[in-house]
């Protein structure tokens, strides 16, 4: 079978996605190496725990947590270019690679000392990496997981090298040995933008073997008298709805509990609890992060799931994150703002999903009252919910579409190399 490289450059336990199609492809018989980094050394037992059993490879590139001279030195002068290249396009508007993650350079020279089959690249500086190999005549592929051009709030895009990004993926879209991304919505926005293939639809969904792993147990909920809601991120922030939630409940008739689970600040925390009424205020919970295997048990305790995405960009509107589909594995019924992409999802939900017009605490409020008001329709709801998972947010359903298009791909590589060297002997 083939050699595949995919090309991250992240850490492993914060980009799901790779460790699923790494999965997927080497149970496939393929020879599979990802290509990532230790960015976060208190992560790195997380990284260790995922690989247990694997058939692929996992290569860090930067390491954050070695002591080995060489390493270190390494990461100071990733960490080094990363800085400079910020500075450069502030000041002058020079565009580096190293502005967008500090492994891309190491990620291409591993690739051209260690050729593969095909590459497939998933975040911006990996798509400096796929557009260079394709200069040099390698087979690439590209998993959209964002549109990374349209993406961040409007202030963090000053100082981006949005209009390089931008060439990047048309080059690598319009190359690629075959595409993927996250939901129809943006594969045929990708495809009009940039006037390339629309990509193969494979959803930041998860198996439905994880259900396996509910353990049944209550450690999230207070008072099981009253329904609970759950949020979750690695990041308890700004710009994910969840203003939205707090401002909307003034006008929320049916007491209920909210769990929020990811890494949150001190001020962050102090300026949600700021916004609910006083007497909400007891029953908003905060939560560490836990390991992937764990979260579905602590989604599962639940009722209702959050996904308050706001469409602040056209990334944000067009994509479906891993959140809202793995609150239909988990089987709890889902509030969601109406992006594009989680239209789609809602769509084919059937009622497993309720949305309300995004940013807007009202429309919120009147979902809420909805779907809690009456117990037999929260019911129904959870139902249809994981009834949706199983017919078509499941990596199960996923992964034939993955195969195949890899499959295609390194039948037309292998049909190149044939005429060509067919030619040669000619």
């Amino acid at each position: 079978m083939a050699r595949i490289a995919i090309l991250s450059g992240l850490q492993l336990s914060t980009n799901p996605r790779v460790v699923k199609e790494a999965d997927t492809l080497s149970r496939a018989g393929h020879d599979v190496e990802v290509l990532g980094a230790t960015l976060e050394i208190d992560l790195a037992s997380r990284d260790r725990q995922l690989l247990e059993g694997k058939a692929w490879t996992y290569t860090v590139l930067v390491d954050a947590e070695s002591h080995a001279l060489a390493k270190r030195l390494s990461l100071f002068l990733a960490r080094a270019r990363k800085r400079l290249g910020s500075e450069l396009y502030a000041r002058f508007g020079i565009i580096t690679v190293g502005q967008l993650g500090i492994a891309g350079p190491a990620m291409l020279r591993h690739c051209l000392a260690r050729p593969a089959d095909l590459y497939v690249a998933h975040n911006p500086q990996s798509l400096w990496v796929g557009m260079e190999l394709l200069r040099r005549g390698r087979a690439v592929a590209v998993d959209m997981e964002d549109w990374h051009s349209e993406d961040l709030l409007p202030e963090d895009r000053r100082g981006y090298p949005v209009d390089a990004l931008r060439r990047w993926e048309r080059t690598v879209l319009r190359g690629a040995a075959f595409s993927t991304t996250t939901s129809k919505r943006l594969a045929e926005a990708l495809a009009e933008s940039y006037d390339c293939p629309a990509p193969a639809v494979v959803y930041n969904s998860f198996s439905l073997r994880e259900r396996d792993a509910i353990d049944g147990e209550t450690r999230d909920r207070i008072d099981r008298g009253i329904p609970s809601l759950c949020w979750f991120s690695q990041v308890v922030g700004r710009g994910r709805g969840l203003e939205t939630l707090l401002d909307a409940l003034p006008d929320v008739r049916i007491p209920f509990e909210i769990h929020l689970r990811g890494k949150c600040g001190a001020a962050y925390r102090e300026s949600l609890l700021a916004r609910a009424p006083a007497d909400w205020r007891t029953r908003i919970h905060f939560h560490d992060q836990v390991p992937h295997e764990e979260l579905i048990s602590r989604l599962a305790e639940h009722d209702v799931g959050f996904a308050g995405e706001l469409p602040f960009c056209r990334s944000r509107d067009l994509t479906i994150t891993n959140k809202i589909l793995q609150y239909l594995l988990a089987g709890v019924a889902v509030v969601a703002s109406d992006t594009a992409g989680q239209r789609e999802v809602a769509d084919m939900a059937d009622g497993g999903v309720v949305t309300f017009a995004a940013g807007q605490p009202r429309g919120l409020a009147d979902a809420l009252n909805l779907l809690l008001g009456e117990p037999e329709r929260l019911r129904t709801a959870r139902d249809k919910a994981l009834l949706a998972a199983e017919r078509y947010f499941c990596w199960e359903r996923s992964v034939p579409v993955l195969l195949e298009q890899v499959a295609r791909a390194l039948k037309r590589s292998e049909d190149s190399r044939t005429r060509h060297a067919i030619q040669v002997s000619a």
